[in-house]
């Protein structure tokens, strides 16, 4: 898109949690931040990375919408904590938690990003409901483009070869929340480490303390996920923390409200 033609996101902050271990990621998350950078405007991200020592150089895209923050930290990755950091530095009432290997559909975010700021009818609108897996060639062209029209023709009729359903739904990958609502019900909890389980929390601790969470439909309400480690995620529903995480996940759907109320309003104070 040219500049004039870039569509606007209207203020919003996108935190997008990182860790480049691998060659793959790191591509990933380039065309990523490539992709949003030549189809949007008006927006920043906090690029929110941890590892023994950063991978993201700032000075290879030299984006002033792009805040770069490394914590130091070589275990699990901890998700929750970083998306945490980012809401707590962010001050648009709409935040964006955006995976740093997903591609929405602009039609459809620019469409959520517009509900929640004109309408009063969701708190939380995810932009797509299946995941689409992109390997091989389509992914590293859409890599080094950015061009959402190079994944737009996979929308209709079936996948080639190298592009495969990844998820029905996930709770997580992209999802834009109202800010108030998302220190309220406490954000993500920090006591998740890896890889799991944090989204179901989230989902399941925000719907049953009255958040609004709705996703779009439809053939074309779909996510592009840049192919990384596996082109599927059976394999890793069996490992042990990544189990644990999940029962844990869903113990939350389970626990007595007032429980439930007293465990958010303890989570929110570190927003406070």
């Amino acid at each position: 898109m040219t500049e004039s033609n870039l569509i606007s996101l209207r203020g919003l902050e996108l935190i997008i949690t990182y860790r480049g271990r691998s060659e793959e990621r790191r591509d990933n998350l380039r065309g990523v931040l490539r992709h949003l950078h030549h189809t949007y405007s008006d927006y920043q991200v906090w690029l929110m990375e941890a590892d023994a020592a950063p991978t993201f150089v700032w000075s290879e895209f030299h984006d002033p919408k792009i805040r770069h923050v490394f914590l130091h930290d070589s275990g699990p990755f901890p998700k929750a904590r970083l998306v945490n950091l980012g809401a707590l530095m962010a001050k648009s009432p709409i935040i964006c938690m955006h995976d740093a290997d997903m591609i929405a559909n602009p039609v459809y975010f620019s469409a959520a990003v517009n509900a929640l700021m004109d309408e009063d009818k969701s708190d939380v609108l995810c932009p797509f409901m299946r995941v689409l897996n992109v390997s091989g060639d389509p992914r590293k062209s859409f890599i080094e483009s950015g061009d959402f029209n190079q994944l737009s023709p996979f929308l209709d009729g079936e996948l080639p070869a190298d592009i495969n359903l990844l998820y029905d739904n996930t709770p997580g990958a992209i999802n834009l929340f109202r800010r108030a609502e998302f220190v309220r019900v406490g954000g993500l909890d920090p006591a998740f480490i890896g890889w799991g389980g944090e989204d179901d929390d989230l989902l399941l601790r925000a719907g049953r303390l009255g958040v609004r969470w709705h996703s779009f439909t439809g053939a074309h309400a779909a996510l592009f996920h840049l192919n990384h480690d596996s082109a599927s995620r059976e394999l890793s529903l069996d490992d042990e923390d990544i189990a644990k995480n999940r029962q844990r996940a869903f113990r939350t759907g389970e626990i007595p409200i007032d429980e439930l109320e007293a465990r958010a309003a303890e989570l929110s104070k570190y927003f406070g």
